[in-house]
């Protein structure tokens, strides 16, 4: 076989790290109002795969991106500060309010700026999910062909 050909590739992802110690997740009042605002903003289809609720079967969830919830008391927030109004994480993350930031959780809670809007698969499933996949593999999803056999469980396939 050549590198010509279609070709499957299996890893064993295996991940060690540190996560600290942190309050047990709760929804906030700013987690579910810009959740709210991200299903308007993007029209409540998934940023991978386009679906909605109905088309998924599943209600579509909010993923914290680019900062995950369970990380952002470890996070240097003043050097994200740097790069965020620098441009590095695109207009939204640097337009948002960083001059009355003075807790992790308006950044990391507001889905505005960040969060993705993902359908159940595209969130956590097996062999599609940001949860599942390096990002180089799970961001291939979202430009790839209609049609295209990407996994066992996934067939490329772009809502309209």
């Amino acid at each position: 076989m050549t590198v010509e050909q279609i070709h499957e590739e299996k890893e064993t992802l295996s991940v060690e790290v540190n996560i600290p110690g942190h309050e047990p997740r709760k929804t906030t009042a700013l987690f579910e109002r810009s959740r709210k605002q991200l299903l308007a903003r993007d029209g409540a289809r998934c940023f991978v795969c386009n679906a909605t609720a109905e088309e998924s079967g599943h209600p579509l969830e909010a993923h914290h991106h680019p900062i995950e919830r369970c990380f952002a008391e470890m996070i240097d927030w003043e050097h994200f500060k740097r790069d965020a109004l620098a441009g590095f994480w695109g207009e939204s993350i640097r337009s948002f309010d960083w001059a009355s930031f003075t807790h992790w959780e308006q950044f990391v809670d507001d889905m505005t700026v960040n969060g993705l809007l993902l359908c159940k698969a595209h969130h956590t499933g097996k062999d599609e999910g940001i949860h599942a996949l390096p990002f180089p593999i799970y961001i291939a999803q979202k430009y790839g062909r209609d049609g295209y056999q990407f996994s066992p469980v996934e067939v490329i396939h772009h809502e309209k």
